[in-house]
């Protein structure tokens, strides 16, 4: 009796006992793979989070020789006020060192994908991403110093198409 039990599983979306290695549920008629990758595209997760580089670009680097280090002090600084947080559903951004401010932007909102890659950024192996949104409070958001921004970006487009067709939205009416 054990080796049944084993065997089989309950149903998810309608709890009828069915084998434990079934695709479909025979009761429901329910595509377990696609209601399992339906379930985990709901659940937000985590793609990158951290500070962006400390110099980003050959033309900082060039700053921080011409001031004998102290450039990269300032830098440093600069780069520890900025958070950039990029999960499967938004994108945030939270400036400031004591007091903070922080900024979601939805990805279903997002628009445009912009690479830009000026030569001192491409010397110094970054680029810049462009994300224009269709959201009033967060038009434009900048991008920069991230490590592998390109490939980040090419996934934050298709969550973004994920989450546009999760969310059932078509197309953006402007009023």
């Amino acid at each position: 009796m054990s080796e049944i039990a084993s065997d089989s599983k309950p149903c998810p979306v309608c709890g009828e006992t069915i084998k434990a290695a079934a695709l479909k549920c025979r009761f429901c008629n329910t595509d377990l793979e696609a209601f399992e990758a339906t379930k985990r595209a709901e659940v937000e997760h985590e793609v990158w989070s951290g500070h962006p580089a400390v110099v980003y670009s050959a033309w900082l680097w060039i700053l921080v020789i011409v001031t004998v280090g102290i450039g990269y002090l300032v830098l440093w600084i600069k780069s520890r006020a900025v958070t950039f947080r990029i999960t499967t559903q938004r994108v945030q951004v939270e400036r400031g060192l004591l007091s903070t401010i922080k900024d979601n932007l939805e990805l279903f909102t997002i628009e445009h994908f912009d690479v830009h890659k000026p030569l001192g950024m491409r010397l110094a192996g970054y680029c810049l991403l462009h994300l224009r949104s269709a959201d009033d409070h967060a038009t434009s958001l900048m991008l920069y110093g991230i490590p592998n921004l390109e490939h980040l970006a090419d996934e934050m487009r298709e969550s973004s198409l994920r989450e546009r067709t999760r969310r059932r939205v078509t197309t953006f009416i402007e009023t």
